[in-house]
């Protein structure tokens, strides 16, 4: 995006302004998602869209269902008063359900009520589409059929979906009513006059005053993701957004990003009728709204059945969102740190759970946390990984030295450790994972190392406290040259990382970054002030003369020397996976180093990984290669088999503070 690297050089931005920014430099991307001409309705398939038995287009009743009709001299009756006969043939399923019938009563039911909500009619659409939810329930869920119901019959899906799509219909109606809420009740009346009062409520991990919105999958088409994970079964997927203009009610809310969109099922749940009945009756329905990721079944009874989900489309709809889904942010990060430090910090995307492995994703030069999404979308779609495994991600500026941004991440990884376990119940958060791509990498194994005095030393023979500054300044700098291995970690796993310093730290890029990247005041004066008031204190002052990431990407860096030579944590083991490009038809023959493009092979590799593999991709793409996620995958699975369960008596690791 050079229309937007251009327009923010040199220049102070706030994020509405970077915002519209890069909705123009991204006109007519691909972004995460697009809106349908018309939502998806696998009903389209089994029923006709043109038919000569009643003379006119859209959803038509099955062969099946006209053989029915025909068979027992009903078409009249369905053609002239259908209302009337949908609600004679609802109160007989009531007394002597039968397959056929209810069958026939639910397609019938959704058809006329599908007609009526297009046509805009909702009162009636409500009555049709209420009484094809019962009758479809009554089909797949009454204990009366339970021997007889046939799940290989072809016409068992078809209910399935006549359930899912009258659902999805009653939805609609209750959203544009205002009344898809969850916490509320909505009221509905069938055909044979019984009164549905039905409650929403959010189960499980996510609570009900959490969510601004819902939204339906099926009025989206995913562009933002190669993999979109869908399954089948009952229930209606939705796109639950969160909450975005209320203060948190707890700390850990204060993680999750404005706007967050997560995957929701909504499935209505009754009792089932049976004998007479005298007058209108209410029956009490629940819809839950519940979360795919957590539970996968839904109980009725002694059975199980299975629920229909999407756990893609809500992240491509979180990533709509121009400066998100593209790389504008990340190019908002990359030369303003002032701006990306206010977004500085650790998020997450779930709800914090103490039984899970925290993998933090670590992203690296010139990118934001969204550039995991590919591989969140992967992970998390086994079951074996989202049920063992919480995944949180670190933001960070990456216009700054990466020794900076692994001081900062010490902080806020305590600070993140200290909130949401204040009571040492969180055994799992001693096994933490990192996962860092590029200048991540970096950042993420300064995170397990003991610093020792090696990288003051790089600066000066003489003890900090000799120093001549101001007390603020002095524990900025002792914070990032003086530090512990984090307890907490395990494993690091880095991907396309320059452990060795990458050639990318040219003449001319460092000219350019001094010039485009626009760093804190506060930092770039403080430190030019003691290297002015300490002249004959340090030995080499370049460290602290270096402002940008890209400086302290140079293979020259001594930084690089301490980190190789520093003691790592004995606890952790590190994996490596290193990017190879193929060679290109412009380099007319020469015989360039391997590298991805951007980092050496030979930089990339790091003798202490207890696994190394090669992968055929690009830099800046490599984090996101199929080859890479499965390797991540192996070794979070070969993780999990390590792990050990009781919890330790003193609590949780506590990571110690800076000497």
């Amino acid at each position: 995006m050079p229309g937007l690297t251009l327009a923010m050089s040199g220049c102070a931005w706030n994020i509405d302004t970077a915002r519209r920014l890069a909705t123009v430099a991204n006109f007519g991307a691909a972004t995460g998602v697009e809106v349908r001409k018309r939502p998806r309705n696998p009903l389209e398939r089994t029923m006709s869209t043109w038919s000569t038995w009643t003379g006119y287009g859209g959803l038509q009743p099955t062969d099946r269902t006209r053989i029915f009709l025909r068979r027992f001299a009903l078409e009249d009756d369905y053609t002239r008063h259908t209302a009337e006969f949908l609600g004679e043939l609802r109160r007989s399923c009531e007394l002597q359900p039968d397959f056929q019938r209810l069958q026939v009563l639910a397609e019938l039911a959704y058809i006329e009520g599908h007609r009526e909500r297009l046509a805009g009619n909702e009162k009636p659409a409500g009555e049709f589409l209420a009484t094809a939810v019962m009758a479809s329930y009554q089909y797949l869920f009454d204990p009366r059929l339970d021997d007889q119901r046939n799940a290989y019959d072809p016409l068992f899906r078809q209910v399935c979906d006549t359930y899912n799509a009258s659902l999805e219909g009653m939805l609609r109606i209750m959203k544009s009513q205002d009344t898809l809420r969850a916490g509320g009740i909505f009221s509905a009346t069938a055909l044979d006059g019984q009164v549905l009062q039905i409650a929403i409520s959010v189960k499980g991990r996510w609570r009900d005053h959490n969510f601004e919105r819902f939204e339906f999958v099926s009025d989206f088409d995913t562009t933002g993701l190669q993999n979109v994970y869908h399954t089948y079964g009952l229930g209606v997927p939705l796109i639950g957004v969160r909450e975005s203009k209320v203060q948190p009610v707890s700390y850990e809310e204060r993680y999750y990003p404005k706007g967050l969109s997560v995957p929701l099922t909504a499935f209505i749940q009754t009792s089932i009728q049976s004998g007479i009945q005298s007058g209108p009756q209410t029956q009490k329905c629940l819809i839950q709204l519940v979360d795919p990721l957590e539970q996968t079944d839904i109980q009725i009874g002694d059975r199980f059945a299975p629920l229909e989900s999407d756990i893609s489309t809500p992240v491509a709809y979180y990533l709509n969102d121009p400066l998100l889904g593209t790389s504008a942010f990340a190019t908002v990060a990359l030369l303003d740190s002032e701006l990306a430090g206010k977004f500085r910090g650790m998020y997450l995307l779930e709800p914090f759970d103490p039984n899970k492995i925290p993998v933090v994703l670590v992203h690296g030069l010139w990118s934001s946390p969204t550039t995991w999404t590919e591989m969140y979308n992967d992970l998390r779609a086994d079951k074996s990984i989202r049920d063992n495994y919480q995944f949180w991600f670190y933001m960070y500026p990456s216009g700054q030295p990466f020794w900076f941004s692994a001081r900062q991440m010490r902080e806020d990884l305590r600070e993140l450790r200290d909130h949401l376990d204040a009571k040492g119940e969180f055994p799992m958060g001693n096994q933490m994972v990192l996962v860092g791509h590029s200048m991540g990498g970096l950042v993420s194994r300064l995170q397990t190392l003991d610093s020792e005095d090696r990288f003051w030393q790089l600066l000066s023979d003489k003890p900090v406290e000799e120093l001549k500054c101001d007390v603020e300044s002095r524990h900025c700098l002792k914070d990032t040259l003086y530090f512990n291995a984090n307890p907490s970690i395990a494993r690091v796993i880095t991907i396309g990382t320059p452990h060795h310093g990458s050639d990318v730290a040219n003449s001319v890029t460092r000219w350019v970054s001094h010039r485009l990247f626009r760093m804190p005041a506060s930092l770039t004066n403080e430190y030019a002030e003691i290297v002015k008031q300490n002249k004959d204190y340090f030995k080499e002052s370049n460290l602290l003369e270096i402002s940008t990431s890209v400086d302290s990407l140079s293979p020259e860096s001594h930084f690089f020397e301490a980190m190789q030579s520093a003691r790592s944590s004995p606890r952790v083991t590190y994996h490596n996976i290193i990017g190879v490009k193929e060679p290109s038809s412009l380099d007319f023959g020469k015989k360039n180093p391997p590298s991805d493009g951007v980092v050496l092979v030979d930089s990339a590799r790091t003798p202490d990984a207890s696994s190394e593999i090669e992968v055929s991709s690009e830099h800046s793409v490599i984090h996101q290669n199929a080859v890479t996620i499965l390797e991540v995958r192996r070794i979070l699975t070969e993780h999990l088999a390590n792990v050990k369960q009781p919890v330790p008596e003193s609590g949780h690791a506590t990571m110690p503070r800076n000497p």
